[in-house]
């Protein structure tokens, strides 16, 4: 299978598994209680996207040792990831202590969904991801690569995107904190995957009369 139709089916099924785990399962209400959606939709989230990895790792003909270190490695990133966006989420503004629960929930969300997405992606057992090229340089090569740095990209833009109307004195129900982040972090991820397709398909159609 074509590595950039690969790519698409699995970032669609984390697409799919988002929109699942956030808006269509029983009990989630957004809208009235996000920090119960989001406690509810945290722990889907991090069973459906290891199996994806694992999925994504079977794929590219990993050993299941592999796939089990790189599933753990991943768990272990989106741990980190999600104390480090807490405590930048509140240095842009979210409340300190008001708050506490609601922050770290969702910032436990856009660590997986930006996190996960990006291991599935450019992470092969036994060869360089190459992180520092593609999020330090900005220099993504290979179609693993502009999937992984199109999703984290458009996913922490998406989180900062929604953070915009927060302050506005619209009186909406979907501007209580976090919920129109979630929203935008869930957008912000179906971007990235658009982005991704369009990015590696054009780059795939001018590549292809070079190797002719």
């Amino acid at each position: 299978m074509n590595s950039v139709f690969r790519h698409l089916i699995v970032a669609a099924l984390g697409i799919g598994l988002n929109a699942l785990a956030t808006f269509r399962l029983p009990g989630t209400k957004l809208m009235q209680d996000p920090v119960e959606t989001l406690a509810s939709a945290v722990p889907i989230l991090l069973l459906g996207y290891c199996q994806l990895l694992m999925l994504s790792l079977y794929l590219r003909g990993s050993s299941v040792r592999d796939a089990l270190f790189t599933t753990g490695r991943a768990l272990v990133a989106t741990a980190c990831a999600t104390l480090v966006l807490h405590l930048l989420t509140i240095l842009f503004g979210a409340p300190l202590l008001a708050k506490f629960y609601n922050t770290l929930v969702f910032s436990a969300y856009l660590a997986i969904l930006s996190v996960f997405p990006t291991f599935i992606a450019i992470v092969t057992p036994g060869q360089p991801s190459g992180w520092f090229k593609i999020f330090l340089q900005h220099c993504p090569t290979t179609t693993s690569e502009i999937y992984g740095y199109t999703q984290a990209v458009c996913t922490f833009s998406g989180a900062w995107i929604g953070a915009i109307v927060l302050p506005l004195d619209w009186d909406r129900e979907w501007q209580a904190w976090p919920i129109s982040c979630v929203i935008s972090t869930f957008l912000g991820h179906a971007v990235g995957v658009v982005a991704g397709f369009g990015w590696s398909f054009f780059k795939h159609i001018c590549d292809k009369p070079k190797t002719e």
